[in-house]
């Protein structure tokens, strides 16, 4: 009576794994991962060189909305930054004074019309039209 109950359960298991997806990569993979891992970094982006000061040119919009989507520390130390879902941290309107960044995650964006600037953390959007800042992310 044992043996039939225990190959029915190991056949409803066996059915009811058929959907679910692999959770462990298999050795082919991992191998291709670490590769890809301990390729070297590009170089960091060249710091632009310093700017005289320069009366505010209308030439230049700044965006609507400015958006910090997120950031990544590396264990070397290196900061990468998203915001408006690019790496650059000089942007049409507005530039990133990443070297500044607070011990909050927090970002100086300067904005390149009127030189204010404006601290984002990650998530939060810069709504250039009437300075506020949005969540966006809601906290639960």
């Amino acid at each position: 009576m044992r043996p039939i109950v225990l190959l029915l359960l190991t056949l409803s298991q066996t059915a009811g794994a058929e959907g679910l997806l692999r959770l462990f990569t298999t050795p082919q993979e991992r191998a291709m991962l670490n590769a890809e891992r301990s390729k070297p970094l590009p170089p960091p982006p060249k710091p632009s060189p310093p700017t005289t000061k320069l009366k505010p040119s209308n030439t230049t919009t700044t965006p609507p909305y400015i958006t910090f989507n997120g950031l990544v520390i590396r264990n070397d130390g290196q900061t990468i930054v998203w915001i408006n879902g690019r790496q650059e941290l000089t942007q049409q309107g507005f530039t990133v004074e990443l070297e500044k960044m607070t011990d909050e995650l927090s970002v100086p964006i300067v904005l390149s019309n009127t030189k204010q600037r404006i601290f984002l953390k990650p998530g939060q959007t810069l709504n250039t039209l009437d300075g506020t800042i949005q969540e966006q992310f809601e906290k639960h």
